[in-house]
């Protein structure tokens, strides 16, 4: 496949975004202007393909189920397996929208709230969702909010203020979960009613991936490769790399707010990391798997073009929003 050299802005669509989710007047009208700045210097060479990116066959360990155009407006696409899924995204088009035949068909969700940052789904029925908690475009409230019926409807805000910038999740059912947003880490046990901020390590870059295990246990990697590991809910902290600089040239998708990494790990041992990443001409999706609690990592290729990557609990599905396009790509791991 032949490349061509091209410029291109990480805010692909997020003049749209930022103007689309700019706060109401009671909202801080610097946290907008903040964002825009930290997003707009963020150009970046791409190597942009001059013919179709994605692969239809299987490339490594990973096959592509299908790759479908959406038409509302994205930050997070989220599948949990070939048929159901849900989006959300910028201003109040982009509130909360669903599908159950693999994206043919999507349904929004009139009460949750626009301009969204972030989705997880914990299983068929139950999706939490990050956005705004007001927007001059939308007037349902936004904030922390979790669905118990696969996004159809949308339960009250929870207490959590989250800042107009890229809201990670990683919830382990109704009650329990951790927010990282605007480079502080959050949990909750009671289902967002109270929250306890993390004490993070001092040499933690910004945030690229959260995973959380257990109550108590879990994964922070940063921009520079740094994984970062507590078992004792945030007391202390012990540190891995995945090995970013044995890349080379390609680098991680510089912050904004759209994530350019996904990690999950499934126990103490096994995990996976999920990197668009960019550099030297070219630009790839790289999985990187471990089997002995991020000592060592296993490259896996991603037949997909680089986007905002969400990974299943289980790891068995992948997402990516394409970053260079409006299509959602959705693969199957075809490991154990």
């Amino acid at each position: 496949m032949k490349y061509t050299k091209t410029f291109i802005f990480l805010t692909i669509l997020v003049s749209i975004l930022l103007a689309g989710c700019a706060s109401m007047a009671s909202s801080s009208p610097s946290e907008v202007t903040q964002a825009e700045v930290a997003v707009t210097q963020a150009e970046v060479e791409i190597a942009v393909a001059t013919e179709e990116p994605v692969q239809t066959e299987a490339g490594g360990a990973w096959e592509v189920v299908f790759q479908r155009e959406v038409e509302q407006p994205v930050r997070m696409a989220a599948f949990f397996n070939e048929a159901f899924g849900v989006t959300g995204g910028a201003t109040g088009a982009g509130k909360a929208h669903r599908t159950d035949d693999g994206g043919a068909t999507w349904t929004m969700a009139e009460d949750s709230g626009g301009c969204i940052y972030g989705v997880e789904i914990v299983d068929d029925q139950l999706v939490w969702a990050c956005g705004r908690i007001t927007g001059a475009s939308f007037s349902t409230p936004g904030g922390v909010r979790m669905s118990a019926d696969g996004a159809r409807s949308w339960g009250p805000k929870t207490s959590y203020q989250p800042k107009p910038d890229l809201c990670q999740l990683s919830f382990l059912d109704t009650q329990t979960g951790w927010v990282a947003n605007v480079g502080k880490l959050s949990l909750t046990t009671d289902g967002g009613e109270t929250w306890t901020e993390l004490t993070l390590p001092g040499s933690l870059a910004k945030i690229a991936a959260i995973s959380l295990l257990a109550p108590s246990e879990g994964y922070v990697l940063d921009y520079d490769g740094n994984l970062y590991i507590t078992v004792d809910g945030g007391e202390s902290w012990s540190t891995q790399t995945i090995g970013l600089e044995k890349l080379g040239e390609l680098k991680l998708v510089p912050p904004s707010d759209l994530a350019s990494t996904a990690m999950r790990f499934f126990d103490a041992e096994h995990g996976v990391v999920v990197l668009s990443l960019i550099g030297g001409g070219e630009s790839k999706v790289l999985a990187l798997r471990t089997a002995d609690g991020g000592q060592t990592w296993q490259e896996e290729n991603v037949p997909a073009a680089i986007g905002v990557p969400y990974l299943t609990r289980d790891g068995q599905f992948l997402t990516l929003y394409g970053l260079l396009d409006s299509d959602v790509t959705v693969l199957r791991y075809l490991g154990e």
